[in-house]
């Protein structure tokens, strides 16, 4: 919505856009959790076979599909959607970097984070969300 003149409900291109968007992004989700299943139940990721890197790096393909979804919403939607969307990634890939800066200062100073890649991955995806949320609020 770009004036007061705007109606706040959905265009039937909207929906059309969102319903693309769903249809090619759900299938990226339940692919990663699929595999994510896979890698748990048969991976192995505690013992020392070189495989379970393979096994490690599995989760992977889903989530460069699901990637890929994006990159085809981005092109989807219109000029001001784009503009919501850019401003959003660009929020959670300031918020990412930041955790990444804080989590690697810690690491400086002798504080061991295992899970440290998946904090800064936690907070750069709630900083896209929350932001798109707050401006797709106004």
């Amino acid at each position: 919505m770009t004036s007061d003149l705007d109606t706040p409900r959905r265009s039937a291109g909207d929906r059309s856009r969102a319903t693309a968007y769903l249809r090619d992004f759900l299938p990226g989700v339940v692919g990663y959790v699929v595999v994510i299943g896979l890698v748990g139940a048969f991976g192995d990721l505690d013992g020392d076979s070189p495989a379970r890197f393979g096994w490690a790096l599995l989760p992977v393909l889903p989530a460069i599909w699901i990637g890929w979804a994006v990159l085809r919403h981005l092109r989807r939607v219109d000029e001001y959607e784009q503009l919501v969307l850019l401003r959003g990634l660009a929020v959670g890939f300031a918020v990412a970097m930041l955790a990444a800066v804080v989590l690697g200062m810690l690491a400086v100073a002798g504080v061991a984070l295992l899970l440290a890649p998946w904090f800064v991955f936690a907070a750069g995806m709630a900083g896209w969300a929350v932001a798109t949320g707050v401006l797709n609020a106004r």
